[in-house]
């Protein structure tokens, strides 16, 4: 077994497209990054990442590269899934948090479960996704970002 535990933050920016672990959500903002700016999807991989001892999201994927520009981020989490596999691993559970003020998430996290589960090729049930606010404190409490954390447990991988 190994663990892995990872957090990412990206500033919401108006008139971009909010997409969290690779659901749109409607809304009249999105994330600043490089990438698509999915913060929880980047959280999952940094957590499969850290329990592989693999590096981090940026020494894979440079955020100066242009391959990456606007990318969607499940290309990092098939990415991931391939680096875990071939690494003899697979996943046990994922518990990911999600904070923000706004938007509400609950009616999209099924969907959101169905789509980390598919690609890291695991039951949905061994796919926790939350989300909380802030209470209106800091930075996320005034909608000025969204951060997600994500803890992982990987196991080795069964044969047959």
């Amino acid at each position: 077994m190994r663990i892995g535990i990872s957090k990412d933050i990206h500033k919401t920016v108006v008139g971009k497209r909010l997409v969290l672990c690779g659901v749109e959500i409607p809304c009249p903002f999105g994330l600043e990054s490089h990438s698509d700016g999915d913060c929880a999807t980047h959280a999952i991989v940094e957590s499969i990442f850290g329990a592989l001892n693999v590096g981090d999201l940026g020494t894979h994927y440079p955020p100066n590269d242009d391959k990456y520009k606007n990318i969607s981020s499940l290309y990092f989490l098939k990415d991931a899934n391939r680096i875990m596999k071939s690494n003899g691993y697979e996943i046990n559970n994922i518990d990911v948090f999600i904070s923000c003020e706004k938007p509400k998430l609950k009616d999209y996290i099924p969907k959101m479960v169905e789509v980390v589960s598919s690609i890291l090729e695991t039951d949905p049930k061994n796919v926790s996704i939350k989300a909380g606010t802030n209470e209106k404190m800091d930075a996320v409490g005034r909608g000025e970002a969204i951060e997600t954390y994500c803890v992982c447990l990987l196991k080795e991988k069964r044969n047959g």
